[in-house]
């Protein structure tokens, strides 16, 4: 068994796999946590999916201070040094960016995921804390990508920089036309954002393959926490993949280990 451990700015994923990512576990990432408390976390997961222990782990995380913590707890819990991604191990991938040092870790293994499971170009959309995008050439070339607010930051600023506007649970608006002040915020959140992605994705596709003949040939692929809000309004959607992180994590394990 290798663990697999996402952490992002509001959760932690944790998966394991053998043959292929399987028992994924959702948990919110909690500031305070400290080395024994992610030992625990870690020793709860293990414990419940029967007495087979990992031989392995690897970690994406976008939170620099939870890294130290993390490895401390695999150590203690399993003997076992986890693997941290970063640009530079073998991920299958060019990266034709400036800064590569600075390009997030989800963003690396969802790229890396992309362009070992999907054949073509691929622009990758996480809808997490943040909504980001990840552009992938068919010969793995990283290309760049963008970055925008995700839902929840939206909602959350909304009601916080005014006086009125409550701060509202995301859910799919009801309709587009709001007749009250809930569902006119549902409304702007939702279809809003599905907009922006869309001309987002649009842009991306000309700047990939240079005419409009050739959008097809492009993958785009979601995946996050988000997803599922957002997802029935955009168009241009084929292929949402919840575990896209995850399967990046288990490719990249295999290439380095």
């Amino acid at each position: 068994m290798i663990l697999l451990i996402d952490i992002g700015n509001t959760n932690i994923t944790i998966g394991s796999c053998d043959n292929g990512v399987r028992d994924v576990m959702r948990t919110g990432l909690v500031p305070e946590r400290d080395m024994d408390a992610y030992s625990r976390l870690f020793k709860s997961f293990v414990l419940n999916r029967g007495p087979e222990k990992p031989k392995g782990a690897v970690i994406c995380s976008v939170v620099d201070r939870a890294i130290p913590l993390l490895t401390k707890a695999l150590k203690k819990s399993f003997g076992i040094n986890p693997l941290n991604v970063n640009y530079k191990l073998k991920t299958g991938l060019k990266f034709c960016i400036k800064n590569p040092d600075k390009l997030g870790a989800d963003r690396i293994v969802n790229a890396a995921a992309a362009y070992k499971l999907y054949k073509g170009h691929s622009i990758v959309i996480d809808f997490g804390t943040a909504t980001t995008f990840s552009v992938v050439s068919s010969r793995g070339e990283y290309k760049g990508g963008a970055i925008m607010p995700g839902l929840g930051i939206s909602a959350q600023v909304l009601s916080e920089k005014t006086a009125r506007l409550p701060r509202v649970e995301l859910k799919a608006p009801d309709k587009v036309l709001g007749d009250d002040t809930e569902s006119n915020i549902l409304s702007g959140l939702i279809i809003g954002h599905a907009g922006a992605v869309e001309r987002i994705v649009k842009e991306m596709k000309l700047s990939l393959n240079k005419n409009k003949k050739a959008e097809t040939y492009t993958n785009v692929i979601v995946t996050g926490g988000n997803a599922d809000i957002v997802v029935p309004y955009i168009r241009c959607i084929k292929k949402i993949n919840p575990f896209l992180t995850l399967e990046g994590l288990r490719i990249i394990y295999e290439l380095n280990v």
